[in-house]
């Protein structure tokens, strides 16, 4: 009995106390114009937009055909993938899922693409499995001409030397999308791959 009236005093002791953090909560003092002007900054850093929209019309399952070439004025060697693309985080995120064969063995390959409302720019990132490096790329899109140029980076495996890379990504109709690949080496450009999507 005694022990019955203690837990009702200690509950009864309780209910003031969570009256009064909610009436402190009801009358903190208002946010500062600079408080205010930081949560409206972050808002619109978090927020998807036209941009993102323009990526999630990617969506989908496409077929993939890679030509690459090892050195110029060879015949590339030719691959197919599949693609399954879908948008994450809410609609911020592109992702793709690449599964095919390539030079005999299978392949599986992560790409992650989105667009930072802070800087204005896209990114896009690109995993294997036949690495363990990441790629990374930055760009934007050219609405006139209605592609995106990325460009971006790797270490060569043989010389260890950064080989700065340049991308172009078109769509010449609809269902279809072309990537070219272009490696800096010297003084000199080349295309090193051509990515050509068609939606299933």
């Amino acid at each position: 009995m005694k022990s019955s009236i203690v837990s009702i005093l200690f509950c009864c002791g309780l209910l003031p106390l969570a009256v009064w953090v909610q009436d402190e909560q009801d009358s903190a003092p208002p946010m500062s114009p600079e408080q205010m002007a930081m949560m409206q900054a972050w808002e619109q850093a978090a927020t998807p937009g036209a941009e993102h929209e323009r990526l999630a019309a990617q969506v989908g399952t496409w077929h993939g055909q890679v030509e690459s070439w090892s050195m110029p004025g060879i015949d590339p060697m030719i691959s197919q993938s599949k693609v399954e693309r879908k948008m994450s985080l809410d609609g911020r995120v592109l992702e793709e899922h690449w599964s095919g064969n390539m030079m005999g063995r299978d392949f599986v390959g992560h790409s992650r693409t989105g667009f930072d409302n802070v800087q204005q720019k896209y990114w896009s990132t690109w995993t294997d499995n036949m690495s363990t490096s990441l790629m990374t790329f930055s760009g934007e899109y050219d609405e006139a001409a209605e592609q995106y140029v990325y460009t971006g980076s790797y270490v060569d495996p043989v010389s260890k030397q950064t080989v700065t890379t340049r991308s172009v990504s078109m769509r010449p109709e609809e269902g279809k999308e072309v990537m070219e690949m272009y490696e800096v080496h010297g003084d000199s450009e080349k295309m090193t791959m051509r990515i050509t999507l068609t939606r299933q």
